[in-house]
Formats: structure tokens, C-alpha cells, sequence
């Protein structure tokens, strides 16, 4: 049953259907991600950060041994890419000029299938204007267990132990309107490098989702890129970690789940933030 607070100006330009639960600060959306934007208006939504699935067959892939709760990550390449370029082809018309999304993507097969390269080539074809390109060192390297070929250049392998941060704009770099910000001088120094260095999530057993991102990720570029009190989107939600770093930083948020489960752990995540925050 959706659980409503008093009505907020801001939030009753959205759309009433298919709500899971909602804050002063945020609706989350139950369902697939594609028909509920279909309902959202016009120049609605501030900036896009998000991690769509990675099409890497999650559950049975040898390193990824959980699925998602409900989502096939097995689809043909094809089939993948023009769903993807589906939904952010709705989310262009969402935004103001000067809009930002922020796409975590990773690629599949050590690098073989370079799903990154096909994002940004769909992004352009539907208008978007390339920001930057954001490389996610997850500190990740350790003892490998597979080399390929050996010391041997036949077949050797490269692992890839980095994900990528793909920024897009809508028609222009620079934001169309004024705001106050929270990012500090040392933030601004450091976020400014495109080469992000942090470990990824540890707590996915304890979320019950097998592929999140820590918070370090959205807090980056919600701080960098948005002014405080912007409206955030992330239509493929998962657990809610862009919707959890949103409300601490006082940014309106909007998500949208396919998973009852991951709406769950959201909701909950969200009030637990709350009980500390007040």
C-alpha cells in the first residue's frame, strides 16, 4: 500500500500512479522504469544519475553469482542497447536546457564488449552533448586467478578493475539558472580530476541487491554537478543509494523500481536516514 505525506507543490507535477512511498523530498516509483516516464512532464527533472543493469547475465556469471530479484541481465547486445537508448531518448525531453545525466556503466568480457562506447554513441545520435568522461578506479586489484594465456601473448586476459561514469548534457554545458551550492574548495579540487578513486559497495548482502554503488558515487555528482534543492532522477533505483544521498543532501528526488523487494529496502533505508537526521 503506498504511503502518503502531506501533498508538497513540487511533488503533485508528477504523477500519482504506481507510487511506492514518498518523503517531503521524494516519490519512488514501483514499476518498469519506461512507462512511468512516459507520465512525467516536460523539463521536470534536474539532473540523471543512475547505474542501469549491465547486461553481464548476473547469476550466472562465474564473479556474479547473485541475480536481480526480478530482471533479466541475459538480453542479446542489440536488444540491450536499443532499450537503453529507449529510455534515455524519454528522459531528454525531461530536462531543462543544460540538464545533466550521469550513466555508471561498466563493460562485459574484460573490456570485449565495450557496452560504454555504445552508450555514448546512442546518446549523441539522440541529441545529447558528451560532458565527460569519468573513469572509477574500485581499487579492486588483487591475487588473479585468471591470466589467459600466461605469460604468453596468444590469448592473455585484462581484467578490467574500473567501471565508467559517461556525463551528457542537453543542448549545453552550462546550467540555465543560478542556485546556491554545497560544494567546498577541497571537494571541487579533487571531484574536478576525472579519475575517481574509492572501493565499491561492501554492504550488498546486507541490501539483498547484487550490484549496487556506494554512496561515494552519486555524492560526487550531485555535489558537482546540481545546485542544492534540484530535483535527481535515478529510474533504475535498485537498493536507493542516489535517492538515500539525495535526501542528505537536500536534493528532491525521484526513483523508479521494477523489484517490490528493492522498493523495500529503499523505503527502509530512507527512514532509518530520517530517525538520525531528526
Amino acid at each position: 500500500m503506498v504511503e502518503r505525506s502531506e501533498n508538497i507543490s513540487w511533488k503533485n507535477i508528477f504523477p500519482n500512479e504506481n507510487r511506492y512511498f514518498e518523503t517531503e523530498k521524494g516519490i519512488l516509483y514501483l514499476g518498469d522504469a519506461l512507462e512511468i516516464l512516459k507520465d512525467f512532464l516536460d523539463e521536470s527533472i534536474d539532473i540523471v544519475i543512475t547505474s542501469p543493469p549491465y547486461n553481464v547475465d548476473l547469476g550466472n556469471n562465474k564473479y556474479h553469482k547473485r541475480p536481480y530479484d526480478l530482471y533479466n541481465d541475459n538480453r542479446e547486445h542489440h536488444e540491450y542497447i536499443a532499450w537503453l537508448k529507449e529510455i534515455f531518448a524519454e528522459t531528454y525531453r525531461l530536462l531543462p536546457r543544460g540538464g545533466r545525466v550521469c550513466i555508471n556503466i561498466g563493460d562485459s568480457k574484460n573490456g570485449a564488449v565495450p557496452t560504454s562506447s555504445d552508450v555514448i554513441q546512442f546518446m549523441k545520435e539522440i541529441g545529447y552533448i558528451p560532458y565527460t568522461h569519468i573513469i572509477w578506479d574500485k581499487m579492486q586489484i588483487r591475487n588473479r586467478a585468471a591470466w589467459g594465456s600466461f605469460c604468453s601473448p596468444a590469448a592473455p586476459s585484462f581484467p578490467t578493475p574500473f567501471e565508467h561514469i559517461l556525463v551528457f548534457a542537453k543542448e549545453t554545458r552550462k546550467l540555465q539558472k543560478r542556485g546556491d551550492s554545497d560544494l567546498t574548495k577541497e571537494e571541487f579540487i579533487e571531484f574536478s580530476i576525472a579519475l575517481w578513486r574509492f572501493p565499491p559497495e561492501t554492504r550488498q548482502k546486507q541490501f539483498g541487491h547484487p550490484a549496487m554503488f556506494p554512496e561515494e558515487l552519486p555524492y560526487r555528482l550531485i555535489k558537482m554537478l546540481s545546485w542544492i534543492g534540484d530535483t535527481v532522477l535515478d529510474m533504475f533505483a535498485g537498493a536507493g543509494t542516489t535517492l538515500v544521498v539525495a535526501e542528505k543532501l537536500r536534493r528532491k528526488w525521484i526513483g523508479i523500481e521494477l523489484s517490490p523487494a528493492y522498493c523495500a529496502v529503499t523505503k527502509k533505508r530512507i527512514a532509518e536516514l530520517q530517525s538520525k537526521l531528526f
